[in-house]
C-alpha cells in the first residue's frame, strides 16, 4: 500500500511539473510569438529544475505532439494539441480588464441606443468585437424556425404594382423581399391586406407558418386576393430563413494583417473563402455552442479550420426571447483565450439586455 501511494504522487508530481512547462510554454508563445527556450521555462516555471530536466521533458512533450521545434536550435512552440490541453485543463478564469469592458460597453450601447433593427444591430456588435479583440467578430442570430412572427407590412414602391414585403419577428429580426402583382391595388386594400395577415399569423412560429399558411387562409375574406395568392405561392421564400442569412460577420482584414496568416497568397485565399461561406461558420458554431453562460472554445479540426494555420474559434450563447443566439471570434491558433472568453461573454450579456429591453 505504502509503495502504491509513492508511485501516485510520483505520477502526480510528474504530471504537475509537465502542466508547469505547457503553461510556461503556451503563454509566453501567446505574449511574443517568439520559439520559447528551455532556459526560459527553467527560470519562469517556478519548477526547480536544472535546464537538462526542463530539457528532456520538453523533448518528450515534443513526441508526445504537444511541442513542436521549428528548427534545431530553436525552442518550441505549442501544437493544436497542446492549445487544446491547455484550454480544458490549465487556462485559467480571469475577469475582464476595465478597458475592454469600457471599450466593448461603449461601442455596443452606442448602437443600442440608436438602433431598432435588431439585424443591423447585430452587424454593428460582430464589428465591435472585432474592433476590440482585432479577430473576425460573429453574431448569429436565434434559429429562425423557432422565431416568432409579429407583424407584416406590405408597402407599395411604384407605380407599377410592385410592393416590398416586411416581415418581422418577435426577435426583432427583420425581413424584406420585392414581390409583383399582375396588377395595381388600392392603397387600402394592401393594408387591410396586411392587417389580415398579421392577425391570422401573429403568434405563431416561422416553421408553423410555412407548414400551414394553405389551411389558415383559407375561405378568408377581405383583403386583396390576387396580392394573397401571391405571398402564399412565395410563402417557402417570404417566410424562410437561410442559415448564412443568421450570420453576420466583420474584421476579415484584421485577421489577414496577423503575423499568424503572413507569408502566402494561399493562406489569405482560405480565409477569404471561409468568410464568404457563412453555412460553414454556422455549422461550426452550431457544433461547438456551449450552454448558456459557458464558454466554448474549438481549435483546428478538418476542413478550412485545420488548414495551416489552424484557427480557433471563441464562442458562446445570447438570449433572445426564449431563444438563443451566439457571439463568437474567429482567429489563428496563438490568441489569448482567457481574454477573448471574458470579452465574448460580456458581450454576450450586453446583447441579451438588447434584446430583453
Amino acid at each position: 500500500m505504502k509503495y502504491r501511494l509513492i508511485g501516485e504522487q510520483y505520477l502526480k508530481d510528474i504530471q504537475k511539473r509537465r502542466n508547469q512547462i505547457i503553461d510556461a510554454v503556451v503563454n509566453r508563445y501567446l505574449e511574443n510569438a517568439e520559439p520559447v527556450s528551455s532556459a526560459y521555462v527553467c527560470d519562469h516555471s517556478g519548477l526547480g529544475l536544472s535546464p537538462a530536466s526542463i530539457r528532456t521533458i520538453m523533448k518528450d512533450l515534443e513526441e508526445e505532439g504537444f511541442l513542436v521545434q521549428p528548427h534545431t536550435s530553436a525552442g518550441r512552440v505549442p501544437t493544436v494539441k497542446c492549445y487544446r490541453y491547455y484550454v480544458r485543463y490549465l487556462m485559467p478564469n480571469i475577469d475582464l480588464d476595465e478597458s475592454d469592458i469600457a471599450a466593448v460597453r461603449n461601442k455596443i450601447s452606442e448602437y443600442m441606443l440608436l438602433e431598432h433593427d435588431a439585424d443591423i444591430f447585430m452587424n454593428h456588435v460582430a464589428s465591435a468585437l472585432s474592433e476590440v479583440t482585432d479577430l473576425i467578430g460573429v453574431v448569429m442570430s436565434p434559429v429562425f424556425k423557432q422565431a416568432v412572427f409579429d407583424r407584416i407590412e406590405i408597402v407599395p414602391i411604384s407605380a407599377a404594382s410592385r410592393y416590398i414585403i416586411i416581415i418581422s419577428l418577435k426577435s426583432g429580426v427583420v425581413k424584406t423581399i420585392n414581390i409583383t402583382v399582375d396588377h395595381l391595388i388600392p392603397r387600402r386594400k394592401v393594408e387591410e391586406t396586411a392587417r389580415l395577415l398579421t392577425a391570422r399569423l401573429s403568434g405563431l412560429t416561422v416553421c408553423e407558418i410555412k407548414n400551414s399558411i394553405g389551411e389558415r387562409l383559407q375561405g378568408v375574406s377581405g383583403g386583396d386576393r390576387s396580392l394573397l395568392d401571391v405571398i402564399l405561392t412565395r410563402s417557402d421564400v417570404i417566410f424562410g430563413f437561410s442559415e448564412d442569412s443568421r450570420v453576420h460577420l466583420a474584421g476579415l482584414s484584421r485577421l489577414l494583417s496577423h503575423s499568424d496568416f503572413a507569408g502566402t497568397a494561399d493562406n489569405s485565399l482560405r480565409l477569404a473563402a471561409l468568410f464568404e461561406h457563412k453555412i460553414e461558420i454556422a455549422e461550426a458554431i452550431n457544433n461547438s455552442i456551449p450552454n448558456i453562460d459557458d464558454v466554448s472554445i474549438h481549435i483546428g479540426g478538418s476542413g478550412s479550420w485545420g488548414n495551416y494555420p489552424p484557427l480557433s474559434l471563441v464562442s458562446t450563447v445570447y438570449r433572445s426571447g426564449n431563444m438563443d443566439g451566439a457571439i463568437a471570434v474567429i482567429g489563428p491558433a496563438r490568441i489569448h483565450y482567457p481574454r477573448l472568453s471574458a470579452i465574448v461573454k460580456y458581450t454576450a450579456l450586453m446583447t441579451s439586455s438588447f434584446f430583453s429591453s
